[in-house]
């Protein structure tokens, strides 16, 4: 059995690039993303439902699994439930990610400058980190095509499908997953049988896989009746789409990305080029078809959930329904470095000049691709966030957790500032102490101010718009004193507040 000390004279660089990702992943994950939203409210409560004896299995908001839950379920044993155990269960994904795609592409290579470049191009790429940092299942795919491609190449073919059929309680995006192994019936065989929990769910559900209300049904616009042309003509602008999001367009959402930035950056992105047209050529030449079938068909056939959206082909391209593609882009990308570096290096006959220009080429490479995306991250990307990444629901239930636990909170309106936040599940989520919070509609009779606070002997707080002044002129004529300020960071104003003594 190996020795620490083996374990790390053997192992340094890749466990450097290991606690590289540890910094990346925790780094500001309290403040980016700073604010809950839908889908973290969402994860929250089926989180909170499992802790609470409520277990499921199957797909409860249409395109994410139930694993994220129970795994979110198991940090909180430790860490308590929060919005940052959401977060923090994305980055252990992200982490185990690092590692197996180190353990994949040195196993299908043999070569360990090949994998140090893959597992570093996970840890520091914009498009991990997005999702690692995300409370959302997505981070799962990655992680599950990588594991699963990883005992294939080992030709471990129980464990293989066990992880194509665990992979399917992921993540809508994992879908296209069993095409990679269309010749291999055992592992298929194998993957079904897993799935056929998730299979008898999608099949008993009362709104049907395929019809226009489902998850998938809407986006292959089964009902919309489509001519054959218009399908194959956005099927077209799909595959177009997703191609240049590697290098031109992205995604223009805010939410996972710099708007229409492209996924990758300009150097991964070249060199992804350069490696997938180096792959199929040694591929050919050197008879060496694991390339293709482990590397090249992947890379094609689990784009396939994202290009069948047909219903709304101006959603493309999708940074999240793309997610399964990474460690196949990752890993061309590396090998297009290796390799075309490698073929530079040669052409000098002095080994030290040879060394010199392949590691020290390199080297420079992965540090301007380091800074690039790290830039993107945490600098651009939380300027494009709501309010320049300021988490209204958060600073309101921070302000809330200053008053005493017997406080009676309620909350007029909601969804006052940009992009809908405040929301009001978020503002609840993000309390530390049981407040007894209300919610209120944003336009409320004058009457019903004053019988609120006139049935109530105990403290009561408003909070409101910062610019709702009606509710304050109404409260003031309640003939009780009140007492009024504004929540305010990073020059936004938050909330108006309304002490009812």
């Amino acid at each position: 059995m190996k020795t620490v000390k083996e374990l790390l004279r053997n192992h340094w660089i890749f466990i450097a690039i290991e606690c590289f990702g540890v910094f990346l992943g925790l780094y500001q994950l309290y403040n980016l993303p700073a604010e809950m939203w839908g889908d973290a409210t969402a994860h929250y409560a089926l989180a909170q439902n499992v802790r609470h004896g409520y277990l499921f299995y199957n797909y409860a908001y249409g395109g994410d699994g139930p694993i994220y839950t129970y795994l979110v379920v198991f940090v909180s044993f430790f860490l308590g439930l929060s919005f940052y155990t959401l977060k923090f269960t994305s980055v252990l994904e992200y982490l185990l990610f690092i590692f197996f795609m180190y353990t994949l592409t040195s196993t299908l290579f043999k070569k360990k400058e090949i994998a140090y470049i893959a597992s570093f191009l996970s840890a520091v790429s914009f498009w991990s980190l997005t999702f690692a940092r995300q409370p959302h299942a997505r981070m799962l795919v990655p992680l599950f095509v990588a594991i699963t491609m990883y005992y294939a190449v080992k030709k471990k073919t129980v464990l293989t499908g066990i992880f194509l059929g665990l992979g399917m309680y992921t993540q809508a995006s994992f879908w296209a997953m069993p095409l990679v192994f269309w010749k291999r019936y055992k592992i298929l065989a194998i993957g079904i049988l897993i799935t056929i929990p998730l299979i008898i769910s999608f099949a008993t559900n009362g709104v049907g896989f395929f019809t226009n209300q489902s998850y998938f049904g809407e986006k292959l616009a089964v009902t919309d009746h489509y001519t054959t042309a218009q399908i194959v003509q956005n099927l077209a602008s799909n595959i177009s789409a997703n191609f240049f999001s590697f290098f031109l367009k992205g995604d223009e959402g805010f939410r996972l990305n710099v708007p229409n930035s492209p996924h990758l950056d300009a150097i991964t992105a070249l060199f992804l080029f350069f490696g997938f047209i180096l792959l199929i050529k040694d591929a050919i030449q050197k008879k060496q078809m694991k390339y293709i079938e482990f590397i090249i068909l992947p890379f094609l056939l689990v784009q396939i959930p994202s290009l069948l959206d047909v219903h709304n082909p101006q959603a493309q391209p999708n940074i999240g329904r793309m997610i399964g593609v990474i460690p196949f882009v990752y890993i061309m990308s590396a090998y297009g470095i290796t390799t075309i570096w490698q073929t530079i290096s040669n052409n000098f006959t002095n080994q030290k000049t040879k060394k010199i220009i392949f590691y020290g080429s390199i080297l420079y490479l992965l540090c301007i691709i380091t800074f690039v995306n790290f830039y993107k991250y945490f600098v651009i990307y939380p300027y494009f966030l709501p309010d320049h990444n300021t988490p209204f629901a958060r600073i309101i239930a921070q302000n809330m957790d200053t008053y005493s636990s017997k406080t009676l909170f309620y909350v007029i309106g909601s969804n006052w500032s940009e992009w809908g936040q405040p929301e009001q599940q978020a503002i609840v989520d993000s309390t530390t102490v049981n407040h007894t919070i209300n919610f209120l509609q944003t336009q409320t009779p004058s009457p019903a101010l004053c019988n609120i606070i006139q049935n109530t002997h105990i403290q009561t707080v408003f909070v409101t718009s910062p610019t709702d002044t009606n509710s304050l002129q109404e409260l003031t004529t309640c003939n009780k004193k009140t007492h009024t300020y504004i929540l305010q960071t990073n020059s936004f104003q938050i909330a108006r507040v309304i002490e009812v003594q």
